[in-house]
């Protein structure tokens, strides 16, 4: 049974951790931003590898120019592939510099509601152009349609995984919180992974790659998608993985399964001692080989980030991607229809709300978009509403609906 947020959150507070608190004070040069002028919806890995059935989940068929220009350069690489061997990306090796945070991860830790697997959609888009370049599309005997979903499933399923790995590894810092009855994860984070951050030192982003790699063979992935797909999506890997920043090039070395164990018990031991260069044994991990696993379903609630106002390339879970807010329209509603007041308190930028009888509010200052995360707070707060219910929210109409 997973756990769920509000039960994550109360052991922090037991243990004096407050992610809101603690957010404007720490840096987080990993960690993507909701920008003014993007929406953001929800999804699931159930929804993006859900089944093909005819006439569902139609992709070239949007009424969307970004999804006609993707497809017209899809239609051209498959055009234009020699049948003997996948082209090489069009950029030189060792010249990859990925657009800026095409995903990532908000740990709880820091981020308290606002935490949560985000990635933008473009980057999709982006990425499957290039995994289509290294198919062999002779043995590919699939419509348009399929063709179209299956390369944006595997642009998809691999950035997924790599953050995935993260929410892994904080896991293994709420473990260690409960069994040391100590903070082991933030101190892991200020003293081991910012300091080693895009160097080749970096352990946990080397085999971020290395995960999305070696979890390609999960049978809801491989059942989903045509095998010539899937051994372009690993070749895509397999090369583009060197020419990345310093830390995730270094991926690669932990492609096989020895070599990937033995990552991962030097990155629990590095937590553990909260040290670059740890002095606890790895090997003595063995006789605890789950500790790096996910503690919450976290497949579930996936947040994707596209332009305002384009249609979603995969089905929505429980969030219309037009209903974004600010700062300061939540602040604004909730004080002019909700009856909740601004008080001293919020650190840093984050803005306070208290109402007698109902549950505190903090909400991050200045945001032009805030996470959905917290506008599921703040629903929650006012009487348990479905983030659905955003519009009403701003509106003062929730009163006024059953």
């Amino acid at each position: 049974m997973a756990i769920s947020t509000s039960e994550i959150l109360t052991i922090l507070n037991d243990h004096d951790i407050k992610p809101d608190d603690d957010l404007s004070a720490q840096e987080f040069p990993d960690v993507g931003e909701i920008m003014e002028g993007e929406s953001v919806y929800t999804t699931s890995i159930s929804e993006v590898l859900g089944d093909d059935d005819e006439g569902q989940n139609s992709i070239i068929n949007l009424d969307d120019h970004r999804i006609q220009d993707w497809w017209s350069g899809i239609e051209r690489i498959i055009k234009n592939n020699p049948e003997d061997r996948p082209r090489p990306l069009s950029r030189e090796r060792g010249a990859n510099s990925p657009e800026p945070h095409c995903a990532w991860y908000c740990p709880i830790h820091f981020f308290g509601h606002g935490w949560g697997i985000y990635i933008r959609e473009g980057c999709i888009l982006s990425q499957s152009r290039e995994i289509a370049s290294f198919v062999r599309w002779r043995d590919v005997a699939l419509p348009p349609a399929l063709i179209a979903r299956q390369l944006l499933r595997s642009a998809f399923y691999s950035l997924f995984l790599h953050e995935q790995f993260h929410h892994k590894v904080e896991s293994l810092g709420f473990r260690l919180l409960i069994t040391t009855n100590s903070d082991r994860y933030r101190n892991y984070k200020k003293n081991v992974y910012r300091r080693t951050y895009l160097s080749p030192d970096c352990l946990e982003e080397s085999l971020a790659n290395a995960e999305s790699f070696r979890r390609l063979g999960e049978p809801r992935y491989v059942q989903r998608v045509d095998k010539a797909i899937r051994d372009g999506l690993k070749e895509y890997l397999r090369y583009s993985m060197p020419t990345q920043p310093p830390g995730y090039a270094e991926g690669v070395n932990y492609l096989s399964s020895e070599r990937y164990k033995d990552g991962l018990y030097r990155l629990q031991s590095q937590m553990l001692d909260g040290a670059i260069r740890p002095t606890s044994a790895s090997k003595h991990w063995s006789v605890a080989p789950n500790m790096i696993t996910a503690l919450t379903d976290i497949t579930d609630d996936i947040y994707v980030v596209l332009p305002r106002g384009a249609k979603p390339v995969f089905r929505t879970t429980s969030i219309d991607p037009g209903a974004t807010v600010s700062t300061s329209g939540l602040v604004s509603a909730l004080t002019k229809h909700h009856g909740y007041e601004h008080v001293e308190g919020g650190k840093g930028s984050h803005v306070k709300l208290k109402k007698p009888g109902s549950q505190t509010i903090i909400i991050p200052g200045n945001k032009p978009v805030l996470s959905p995360g917290i506008v599921k707070h703040a629903l929650n707060a006012i009487g348990g509403y479905p983030i659905s219910r955003v519009r009403d929210l701003l509106e003062g109409k929730l009163s006024q609906i059953a």
